[in-house]
């Protein structure tokens, strides 16, 4: 009798040892489970974390806390995937025998019975095989999880790796795919909607044809919520009779040509896998609100242009100190492929007419010039080597005379500009404007004079790291999109650091800053180039000092305008995409510089009064008002500025720095 009873004792144990034989080796353990991350997407943020982008490669996942969680998703999803969650130990014997009973019906494995733990695993570390022995070792991991983790951390992992159907795993993708909202934000209906897809996501989502099937599994959450008492019946008529609006079914792409720009810069630095299945937080130097006024200012003038054949148009706004880009628009429309819109011209080359000129003059101010050296603008035939006579004109086919080197840049004369490469150098200009940002000028004809007219093709971006030397007096400071990036833990692995630092972002010293000063004093001039543009309304910001350059190509087939003042800087371009010229535009008041001045009325509305500040090396001297004859015997003395060192060219005595106000732009 005892034998017997040990024999049928030892049965039954040697089968759980057999079973368990088969069934654990090779199975990971709770801590493995919970460490063996799915893969997240990385999240493009503007400046204040509005949201840009998501980088994903198949799955597109960003997790989130379960407190971030409305509690009426939650109870939607319990109601129709494991109402029995808080009680059950990892698995639930009525739906394992509900399961069983229907697979003997259909003669196969066809439902599972599984609850949202066991989901869990087998969606985590397991495979979707169904057969018996993947339940069971199913099942076994289900019960280490359960021993190992409370119910909230399970619901939080679960709620992070479900599938909503297409790229769109865990709430919060499902929220913004499906609502072009965050999970936090979901009303009751989308919640019902939410959790009624993950029966069977490809059956019950709306964007099947004529399908509304979406609307029953919706109708049949909320009455189960109402059955559990977990809703009233307020609520579920409420919820039942709200109508679901849906995001347009396009990639969520705002601020395109900067968001795909700052992708490409993240891939070299951090690598394509890490990016797309990483789960980074990038936080950009975007701001999302002016980068969306900039476009409607952008697309707005173009199209009032359409007449004078103006397809196209781009810009820039950075902050000069740091290198910063607050908005960055590439095109009229990104999204206009028959118009190439996808193009961002703030990244192609370009001729930039005569808004290069301000470095020819920065470096004759270098070497010892002053703002009345005096140019000759007069007709002139230079020889280049293996090309012939090179001639150069101004745009409006006439000269002035003797003037001086203020007039010459405010007025952008072309000849005084050629006289002044020529006595540079070709190749020293090429390599000045390389330490400055602008790389596409390599293996040019050292005799290319027309150079300084603009004939080397830059880009936007670089154009403005040029011009960024002026503001910060002297220091050019290079464009850079990024503020930092966070792990998918919350760790910081990069931070530019220099953008809070009180030594800021610049680079080496490339002018001493009464140079750069000067440059800056000459294009806020309105008085000095009103003989050649006139009033020129484009180019004032009335009460601020704003230095602005324009810039036409040949044929009118760019147009630019870029200015900025002490911490804001705006570069703006018009064309066509394919060179196609343009017609009866006029520089400051008519084309690019139109677009330009409403950005910048944009970005000094709330500003206070704007000086360009005076450095120490600069003097102010009385000289004669007529311009060319420093003698201030015979004519009413005005004052001019002065590198230390230069005064000489003045005769009317010395005034020190600060004491009057410098020249106006408005």
């Amino acid at each position: 009798m005892k034998r017997r009873f040990l024999i049928i004792l030892t049965v039954p144990l040697l089968a759980c040892l057999a079973l368990l034989t088969v069934l654990l080796p090779g199975l990971p353990s709770a801590e493995e489970i919970v460490s063996a991350r799915p893969p997240a997407s990385s999240l493009l943020l503007d400046r204040h974390g509005e949201l840009l982008y998501r980088f994903y490669d198949e799955q597109d996942r960003i997790p989130v806390d379960l407190s971030e969680v409305p509690e009426h998703l939650v109870q939607a999803i319990l109601a129709v995937e494991d109402h029995d969650f808080y009680t059950h130990p990892g698995f639930s014997l009525s739906g394992m025998a509900r399961a069983l009973r229907n697979n003997m019906r259909g003669g196969g494995v066809l439902e599972g019975g599984s609850t949202i733990t066991q989901q869990l695993v087998k969606n985590r570390v397991l495979s979707t095989e169904k057969t018996l022995l993947r339940k069971a070792r199913e099942l076994v991991l289900a019960l280490r999880l359960e021993w190992r983790l409370s119910k909230a951390e399970i619901l939080e992992l679960y709620l992070n790796q479900v599938a909503f159907g297409g790229a769109a795993y865990g709430v919060e993708a499902a929220a913004l795919s499906y609502f072009d909202k965050h999970v936090g934000e979901l009303t009751l209906s989308e919640s019902a909607f939410l959790a009624g897809l993950l029966r069977a996501p490809s059956r019950y989502g709306p964007f099947r044809t004529g399908s509304t099937e979406y609307l029953y599994r919706k109708r049949l959450v909320l009455g189960r919520l109402l059955a559990e008492g977990w809703i009233d019946q307020g609520e579920y008529t409420a919820a039942l009779h709200e109508p679901l609006r849906f995001a347009e079914r396009r990639v969520t792409l705002r601020a395109p040509h900067f968001s795909l720009y700052v992708r490409d810069l993240l891939t070299q630095r951090f690598g394509e896998p890490l990016l797309d299945t990483g789960g980074l937080r990038i936080r950009t130097t975007l701001n999302l609100q002016l980068q969306e006024d900039v476009q409607a200012i952008v697309s707005n003038g173009v199209a009032e242009m359409f007449r004078h054949w103006v397809g196209n148009g781009a810009a820039l706004v950075t902050a000069p100190g740091t290198g910063e880009i607050l908005a960055m628009v590439g095109s009229v429309n990104y999204f206009d492929a028959g118009k190439d819109g996808e193009v961002n011209v703030t990244l192609a080359l370009r001729q930039p007419g005569s808004t290069i000129k301000p470095l020819t003059y920065a470096m004759a101010l270098e070497d010892g010039k002053t703002a009345l050296s005096i140019y000759t603008d007069e007709p002139i035939e230079l020889e280049v080597p293996d090309e012939g006579a090179y001639t150069p004109r101004n745009i409006d086919y006439e000269f002035d005379g003797e003037i001086t080197l203020r007039q010459a840049l405010a007025r952008s004369r072309n000849i005084p500009a050629v006289n002044q490469l020529v006595e540079i150098g070709v190749p020293r200009f090429i390599a000045k404007a390389e330490t400055l940002g602008i790389h596409s000028w390599r293996d040019q004809n050292p005799y290319r004079y027309a150079l300084t007219l603009g004939s080397g093709e830059v880009r936007m971006l670089d154009l403005a790291q040029l011009f960024s030397t002026f503001p910060n007096l002297g220091y050019p400071a290079a464009p850079d999109p990024i503020l930092e990036v966070f792990d998918r833990d919350g760790a910081r692995i990069y931070a530019r650091e220099c953008v809070s630092s009180t030594a800021g972002c610049k680079g080496e010293q490339a002018f001493a800053p009464g140079v750069a000063f000067l440059i800056n004093d000459i294009l806020s001039d309105s008085r000095a180039r009103e003989e050649t543009l006139g009033q020129a309304l484009d180019l004032r910001i009335p009460g601020h000092q704003v230095a602005v350059k324009t810039g036409t190509t040949d044929l009118l087939r760019d147009n630019w305008a870029i200015g900025y003042t002490t911490d804001r800087l705006a570069a703006v371009w018009i064309g066509n995409n394919d060179g196609s010229p343009m017609r009866y535009l006029h520089s400051g008041q008519l084309g690019a510089s139109t677009i330009w001045n409403r950005i910048m009325r944009r970005l000094l509305l709330t500003k206070p009064e704007h000086r360009f500040q005076v450095p120490p090396d600069i003097v102010r001297l009385p000289v004669c008002s007529t311009g060319t004859d420093r003698s201030c015997s015979d004519c009413q003395p005005r004052e001019e500025y002065f590198l230390r060192g230069t005064e000489s060219a003045a005769q009317c005595g010395a005034l020190a720095a600060g004491d009057n106000e410098t020249s106006e732009a408005g």
